[in-house]
């Protein structure tokens, strides 16, 4: 009889390996060799070269080869043969940026003289940062007669920075300044008229540098010719009046002293200038605009401004926009307007608006803003340019001088949420009334206000002495900029939560916009990024502005208002995204069920909500 270790040592030979008992562990130790899985070495070996299989194997490489090919060639083919998608728009820097215009002498003194300054602008910069603004347009820069108006076109010396102001390395400092934070500067080039300081009008020999009419000659005895220093032989043409001759741009001294003078600001790194009175380019002998002369040597100005930056290597990547004003470009005619010369002209028809002539011209305040409106839309689109909105300026009385102080911030609110891009004059975003001048003109050249009330006139200066132009009235002591930034719904967080919105959503920057018809007083609008079937791409917004003296009420869910919404937008579920300063119903970043629910509009408030 077998023992036991021999048994267990016999089963384990059956399994193809070895079982050894351990006496002391009392335990069986099992070495099993593994089974090989498929053929062996030996078994494929004799495949290797059979007549059968070697062919099949060739065969099959070829086919998968062949095979990976097409499939990445069809893949080429679907890339390139399929419809491509719609490009986005890539707007200038321009269109996606808030100007904000300062004048000089008013915004902020840093030497305590009285005048602002560039050194002033410098310092103020990252407050203008912080509250959205992009572009900075400092006017006047150029050197101008010593008046009391700084009016930026009485120059008497293009290659001269004005000296009240600073120096020309402070002025280098505020755009090197503004550069280092994402910003731009543009600046004034007078190129059509100057002072009668200026140094040509003072040189008998330079009398060919303007336009002159003799005795005989047509234009001699029109109101619009003056004489020279009392002389009856030869006049000047003055535009708009005696105090700016116009310039002959067929004299070469001219052409060459006024490219210098823009080949410099370039170097010094401007990004942009403004080119107004471009009509007065090219006269007649009465001192008519000639629409196509006028346009051909604004050509020759913008056509060189073009060489040299594409000419200098550390300008050649930049974009620098030339722009001029509506009112001076409407002399001549459509025609000029569609030339491409200029990137945008500046829509300045709303600064020309008041309180009074609305309410007698168009019975209200919202219909006369509707109508403005209206007009505006048709000029930018037959003309071909992007809008480019300015509601006030140095030349007309303060937005809320104009209007009643709810209604200015209502206009502002308008702006800011227009197409296109803008320009708000300094202190608008506060609210800012009229100010006076020494001799009671120029109310709207008030000094900026940067504090409350005290003996620094408002944070305007670091001294206590007599400034150049006045302050505004401010009984709430409200009316500066560390107030309001200090309260959530004041009229300057308003502007700098709309103007920071502008930048940064698609549908703000280059979406479309659909009207609706005025209703009552109430003007309701929409912004999104049109995409086909009339879907949005992205956020879409709608805007409705409340101009009447009582509360409206906005059933947003009828079929009247249903061509505002894209497609695949729905009101069931808005959130409120801005509201003006006494609107108390709705909060930011609320969401409201529009179709169930009116929505409730405050005289003289307005909301913009998202869908």
């Amino acid at each position: 009889m077998a023992t036991k270790d021999a048994l267990i040592a016999e089963e384990g030979n059956n399994t193809g390996g070895a079982a050894v008992f351990d006496k002391n562990a009392e335990i069986v130790n099992f070495e099993v060799e593994p089974l090989s899985i498929g053929l062996t070495k030996e078994q494929l070996e004799k495949y290797r070269n059979d007549p059968f299989w070697k062919p099949v194997r060739t065969i099959l490489f070829a086919l998968f080869w062949i095979a990976w090919i097409a499939m990445f060639g069809a893949a080429i083919a679907i890339v390139l043969l399929s419809p491509k998608c719609a490009e986005k728009q890539k707007p200038d820097w321009w269109q996606t940026k808030v100007s904000y215009q300062v004048l000089t002498a008013t915004f902020r003194d840093s030497d305590g003289d009285g005048v602002g300054d560039f050194a002033g602008i410098t310092e103020k910069i990252d407050f203008l940062r912080k509250i959205g603004v992009t572009t900075i347009y400092p006017t006047p820069v150029l050197q101008v007669q010593k008046d009391e108006y700084f009016n930026s076109y009485d120059v008497v010396d293009h290659m001269q920075v004005e000296p009240r102001f600073g120096t020309e390395e402070q002025f280098k400092e505020l755009i090197e300044t503004a550069h280092n934070r994402d910003m731009y500067i543009v600046m004034d080039l007078p190129v059509s008229t100057i002072s009668s300081s200026h140094k040509w009008f003072a040189e008998d020999q330079d009398k060919d540098l303007f336009i002159t009419a003799k005795p005989g000659d047509v234009g001699f005895n029109s109101t619009k010719f003056h004489s020279f220093h009392g002389s009856n032989t030869l006049k000047y043409l003055g535009y708009p009046g005696a105090l700016n001759p116009v310039l002959n741009w067929k004299n070469e001294k001219v052409k060459q002293s006024i490219q210098e003078a823009i080949k410099k600001y370039l170097l010094l790194g401007v990004d942009g200038f403004h080119i107004d009175h471009v009509s007065q380019l090219a006269v007649d002998s009465v001192g008519n605009t000639i629409a196509t002369d006028a346009i051909q040597t604004l050509k020759e100005i913008t056509t060189s401004i073009r060489e040299f930056i594409a000419n200098h290597s550390e300008l050649s990547s930049k974009k620098i926009v030339l722009s001029s004003s509506l009112q001076d470009i409407e002399n001549l005619h459509s025609d000029a307007r569609q030339t491409g010369l200029l990137h945008y002209v500046i829509d300045n028809s709303f600064a020309n608006l008041n309180n009074n002539l609305c309410l007698q011209n168009f019975s209200s305040v919202a219909n006369c803003v509707h109508v403005a409106l209206d007009k505006a839309y048709q000029r930018h689109e037959a003309d071909s340019y992007t809008p480019y909105w300015q509601f006030s300026n140095a030349d007309e009385p303060r937005l809320a001088s104009r209007f009643d102080s709810e209604t200015a911030n209502l206009l502002s609110f308008l702006q800011l949420t227009l197409p296109g891009a803008l320009s708000v004059y300094y202190g608008q975003e506060l609210g800012l009334k009229n100010g006076l001048t020494k001799t009671g003109t120029d109310q709207q050249r008030g000094i900026m206000q940067w504090t409350p009330k005290g003996n620094d006139h408002h944070g305007f200066t670091n001294d206590g002495g007599d400034l150049f132009f006045a302050e505004t009235e401010d009984t709430l002591n409200q009316d500066n900029f560390d107030t309001q930034y200090g309260l959530e719904t004041s009229p300057l967080k308003v502007y700098r939560k709309l103007a920071k919105l502008r930048q940064r959503d698609e549908a703000m920057i280059v979406g479309d916009t659909v009207r609706h018809a005025i209703l009552n007083d109430v003007i309701v609008f929409s912004r999104y990024v049109r995409a086909s079937n009339n879907t949005a791409q992205g956020n879409a917004y709608v805007v409705a502005l409340n101009f009447g003296d009582s509360q409206a009420s906005l059933d947003l869910g009828t079929s009247q208002y249903q061509k505002l919404y894209p497609s695949n937008k729905n009101i069931n579920n808005v959130e409120i995204s801005v509201v003006t300063t006494n609107v108390t119903q709705y909060a930011v970043r609320q969401k409201v069920d529009l179709a169930l629910e009116p929505l409730i509009l405050p005289p003289k408030q307005a909301i913009l909500f998202k869908l």
